[in-house]
């Protein structure tokens, strides 16, 4: 699977101008030039910088909102320590996160009651694993999606000999907190991520083959990611 670079200001950019200028101030510093503590303390500058650039990169949501996050993060560093926020205000940063996870995760579940196709039970895979897991493996001919529910747990799906049918789409839903999954699908399945994750991800591992004669199966993967996430391979 191969990606393209989007130019501009990118992350590994960021980051190394970041480490150039921490090195630069240390040697200003040691010739006593500067006070490298009453600069370096601006760090949070660094990290807004560097959430920026993974947001203006972002080719899908997942890298728009872990950009945004550390964007917040930096910037509600910085305000707390130029006393423009309150010291006290990092209390409400941990339950204010909670709030947009749960949120995320009502909008999920709502969506997917309206948008869900009619499919009998054999069509789908479930899991749910909570302080544990467990695997499955689907044979099911077609194959409609399921729901996945990892709560400091997880498991293994296995959909090697599932079958979508060419052009149509199968969806799977998952809300993972602090657990994930690990998807096996075949290779001529695309991969569509819909997931928001929240200090979390999904990595796609897949090559898909190019079809003949047609368009790819697709596995759309929807839900919340809450310190959690996903692993998708052939």
């Amino acid at each position: 699977m191969t990606t393209t670079s989007r130019g501009g200001v990118t992350p590994p950019l960021v980051f190394g101008l970041i480490i150039m200028f921490v090195g630069i101030v240390l040697t200003l510093d040691v010739l006593e030039l500067v006070n490298a503590g009453q600069i370096l303390r601006f760090w949070p500058v660094a990290l807004i910088a560097f959430g920026v650039a993974n947001m203006t990169q972002a080719v899908n949501r997942g890298g728009l909102v872990r950009g945004g996050l550390l964007t917040l993060f930096g910037l509600w560093w910085l305000l707390t320590m130029l006393h423009v926020l309150p010291s006290h205000s990092w209390r409400l940063f941990w339950p204010l996160l909670l709030v947009v996870g749960g949120g995320a995760l009502v909008a999920q579940t709502m969506q997917r009651a309206v948008d869900r196709p009619p499919s009998e039970p054999s069509e789908r895979v479930n899991i749910i694993g909570i302080l544990g897991g467990g695997n499955r493996t689907s044979t099911a001919n077609p194959f409609r999606g399921g729901d996945l529910v990892a709560i400091m747990g997880g498991g293994q799906v296995d959909l090697r000999r599932a079958v979508i049918p060419p052009g149509e789409q199968a969806v799977i839903d998952i809300m993972s907190m602090m657990g994930g999954f690990e998807i096996i699908v075949p290779e001529s399945w695309a991969i569509d991520d819909r997931t928001l994750p929240i200090m979390g991800g999904v990595g796609n591992e897949t090559r898909p083959t190019v079809p003949v004669g047609g368009s790819h199966p697709t596995l759309i993967l929807r839900g919340v990611m809450f310190m959690g996430g996903v692993n998708v391979r052939n």
